[in-house]
């Protein structure tokens, strides 16, 4: 992410954090965890981006049903990054 794409994920993290109930802090992390998500979904798949969405707890099936993919696939893009 360079500095505008940061920036603009920071104006709609605070969006969404408003529209949520409870600690600010808590609102913040869980509004940018998204947005962050929903950024590297975007990305067309390759064997770092998958590591990166299991870094932030995106379970597997949400992963295949974004790119289309079976879990072998994906598992054998990150073992033998082949695909």
């Amino acid at each position: 992410m360079d500095f505008r794409e940061m920036q603009a994920s920071m104006k709609k993290a605070v969006f969404l954090a408003k529209q949520m109930e409870g600690d600010w802090q808590a609102r913040m992390k869980l509004a940018f965890r998204s947005l962050k998500v929903e950024h590297y979904m975007k990305q067309p798949i390759s064997k770092e981006i998958i590591e990166k969405l299991l870094l932030h707890h995106v379970s597997y099936r949400k992963i295949s049903k974004n790119y289309d993919k079976s879990r072998k696939e994906i598992d054998a893009l990150i073992t033998f990054d082949s695909i």
